[in-house]
């Protein structure tokens, strides 16, 4: 019986079948963020950094059924580069970063992307916190490393 108490006593502040929570929880972070809708109708949220960069960025929702109830978020962002940037350099950002993975696109321009599983029952504002802050290291560092 102490269990079930437990249990039903655990409520999480942001989950991804509830994306007004993930909205809030951005906001809470001093980020101003704004919902919309990517070209499948799925959840978006678009933002930017503040502080050192003032980079936009967004929140992509994943494992959606019929476009609510998504299991999942990526933080993407993608840059434009005056020249084009090499695999072998996203390659070593890939081997020296845990948690984010740095992509390219067909123009040699870099992205970052952190996935972030959300699924039921979702996670506490203290860890989402956490995990917005390890963006905000990493887009700081990527920027760097890119010569950004």
């Amino acid at each position: 019986m102490a269990l079930s108490c437990w249990a039903g006593a655990a409520s999480a502040d942001v989950i991804a079948s509830d994306p007004d929570t993930v909205l809030k929880a951005l906001r809470a972070e001093g980020l101003a963020a704004t919902m919309e809708t990517d070209d499948l109708g799925d959840p978006k949220i678009v933002t930017h950094l503040t502080g050192k960069s003032n980079t936009e960025f967004s929140v992509l929702f994943y494992g959606c059924t019929d476009n609510t109830d998504c299991s999942s978020i990526q933080f993407y962002v993608a840059y434009d580069m005056p020249d084009p940037v090499t695999a072998l350099k996203m390659n070593q950002w890939n081997r020296e970063w845990l948690f984010t993975k740095a992509t390219l696109d067909d123009e040699g321009d870099p992205g970052l992307e952190m996935d972030v599983i959300l699924a039921d029952p979702g996670v506490d504002d203290k860890l989402f916190a956490t995990t917005v802050d390890l963006w905000r290291q990493s887009i700081d560092a990527f920027e760097d490393f890119i010569d950004w």
